[in-house]
């Protein structure tokens, strides 16, 4: 018996303490594996009939050199159990946290939370500490040090009306101004440096179809921090909105 259809038995069996199983069946549905169970019986004079869906993912795991254990998941990785130091910084690939991630953890003092981290998965995890710590929610990279190397590009980079700095070829943005509610990045911009809105936040931020952003990998893309981005992506004369992403203040 596969460790598959030992889960599937537990589950059933679980689920026939209370009542029958009259259909059971298991398949594969947009990747991942869902059971349906139909369960039915006479109860107080009348026929009463319960539809189950369990839907499974399987995930390979992770372990740091602190012992953190995490989940491999589509575009970075899961917290599933964090390490019993006295202090922590999660990794900025991680974006979403297990509900009982710091679950035996008593020596936790301090836990450094990456802005890529959503206000729900570290407010709904912290829920079920054991006891309180001192977290520091980061809206920025941990790291903001620009290489020398980009400084110098910048220095030389071209400046444009509002202050943005794009290199000399205006393929890349590479820095933009902090205090500018809503700007028009030009079409025939490629790329945008990571860290270019490093403490800016816009109202309206839009964003040319030259960028292709949806062919980025993740670590390339740019570190909002903790605005609320409301622009767009302009593609073949249509826009489609940017997700909004906010974390909270450090």
């Amino acid at each position: 018996m596969s460790s598959d259809e030992k889960y599937s038995l537990n589950y059933r069996q679980m689920l026939e303490d209370r009542m029958p199983v009259t259909f059971d069946s298991l398949g594969i549905e947009d990747g991942q594996e869902v059971e349906r169970m139909w369960l039915g019986d006479i109860i107080d004079g009348k026929y009463i009939e319960d539809y189950v869906v369990v839907q499974r993912s399987a995930y390979d795991i992770e372990t740091d050199e602190a012992g953190a254990v995490y989940a491999v998941i589509e575009n970075g990785r899961m917290l599933v159990k964090a390490p019993n130091v006295k202090r922590y910084r999660i990794p900025e690939d991680v974006y979403r946290i297990a509900t009982n991630a710091f679950k035996g953890c008593p020596d936790m003092e301090e836990l450094d939370v990456p802005y890529s981290v959503d206000d729900y998965e570290i407010d709904n995890a912290l829920k079920r500490c054991d006891h309180q710590f001192k977290v520091h929610l980061w809206n920025w990279s941990y790291n903001n040090t620009r290489s020398e190397a980009l400084e110098k590009e910048i220095a030389e980079g071209y400046v444009d009306e509002y202050g943005f700095v794009y290199s000399q070829d205006r393929k890349r943005l590479l820095k933009a101004a902090p205090k500018v509610k809503e700007y028009w990045i030009p079409e025939g911009v490629e790329k945008i440096d990571r860290l270019a809105f490093h403490h800016c936040v816009f109202e309206d931020l839009h964003i040319p179809s030259t960028c292709k952003m949806e062919e980025w990998p993740v670590e390339e893309w740019p570190v909002w921090g903790n605005e609320r981005i409301q622009g767009c992506i302009w593609t073949s004369g249509n826009s489609e909105f940017l997700t909004n992403h906010t974390t909270p203040n450090l």
